[in-house]
């Protein structure tokens, strides 16, 4: 189908995930306001992710579309509504930048005139009329996800390799009241992570924040997960100097971010903060435990990578994942060489 961009006014993006998900299509959806500098973008995500992207300037409307299907009546009800607010809307493009799942049905109920997503599935191929084949997944996520965008004339050059987070100014003060009576300068921590296999062992983490301590005078905010408050009190318990140790309340995900902002450094495993702490240009240096670096990294965001691979576990395309045993003299190394690079 032959695209006319004269009149592209109404955009609808779906982009359902998780949050670290969410965050690595934001340069592809910060590529398509590019694009179309005047046109209205809504995107649809998940309510657990809408923090993600909730005060971005690029967007229009933030929209929650829930797919949990129990109870089913709720489920079903739910994306019914949801269904037929997004075909009031009469968008003139829908770009499925999530494909799996529903999104394909959804897409093309929302009755966009020009409906857009990769090719490899026949619900895709039968719900859009703009196609693209779908790249390999080999390398930076952010970047294939771009390429989808080719028949919008976007050239990939155009999608940046990076995410952006924004906080609200309500945010931004609660941090900054938090953080007042504390001298700083502040080094960010965050322990968990969504599965295990991500996490590297507390008391990793701990002799790692002690050699820093040594040798830096660095603050260190400890955040605490939803859910996962056990990590921080098993690091509190292990970590000397405990004088230099600030543990965080749990926050909202736009408090976090505020916070994050007055860090000078961050230290992370791959998890929905380290691409907050990449979105918000803060020097990080992230603990690769099981995916590789290369998949999401930056190059807008001064960070440094802990990988040692796992020759026994692969990913898809037959690159090795990486493994819990990085030693803490090589990680502290690592954040040695990060340190040296902040201004």
């Amino acid at each position: 189908m032959q695209f006319d961009d004269t009149s592209i006014n109404k955009i609808c993006i779906l982009s359902w995930g998780l949050i670290g998900d969410v965050l690595v299509r934001v340069s592809v959806m910060e590529a398509i306001r590019q694009r179309f500098p005047r046109a209205t973008i809504d995107v649809v995500v998940d309510p657990a992710s809408r923090g993600a992207v909730a005060y971005h300037p690029d967007l229009n409307k933030v929209i929650s579309f829930s797919r949990i299907k129990s109870p089913r009546w709720r489920y079903l009800f739910n994306s019914c509504k949801n269904i037929l607010a997004l075909r009031r809307q009469h968008y003139d493009l829908c770009v499925n930048l999530y494909c799996g799942g529903s999104s394909p049905l959804i897409s093309r109920l929302t009755g966009a005139r020009y409906r857009l997503s990769y090719n490899h599935t026949r619900p895709l191929r039968w719900a859009n009329n703009l196609q693209v084949d779908v790249p390999s997944f080999c390398s930076n996520w952010t970047k294939a996800l771009g390429k989808m965008l080719a028949p919008l004339g976007v050239p990939l050059e155009r999608v940046r390799q990076g995410t952006s987070f924004y906080c609200s100014t309500e945010a931004d003060e609660f941090a900054a009241q938090l953080l007042s009576k504390y001298p700083g300068p502040f080094l960010g921590l965050n322990l968990g992570a969504g599965v295990d296999n991500k996490r590297w062992p507390i008391e990793s983490y701990v002799e790692l924040m002690q050699l820093v301590c040594e040798k830096y005078d660095y603050q260190i905010l400890l955040f605490t997960n939803p859910g996962m408050a056990q990590l921080a009190e098993e690091f509190q318990q292990r970590f000397k100097p405990a004088e230099r140790l600030i543990r965080l309340p749990q926050c909202s995900l736009g408090e976090v971010g505020a916070i994050m902002k007055h860090c000078d450094i961050m230290v992370t495993g791959d998890t929905s903060l380290m691409h907050m702490a990449f979105g918000l240009k803060r020097p990080t240096l992230v603990l690769f435990t099981q995916t590789r670096p290369e998949i999401v990294e930056p190059k807008d965001c001064l960070h440094e990578d802990c990988f040692i691979a796992d020759p026994s576990h692969h990913d898809p395309c037959g690159n090795p994942l990486g493994s819990r045993d990085i030693p803490v003299a090589y990680a502290f190394e690592k954040f040695d060489m990060l340190a040296s690079r902040i201004d």
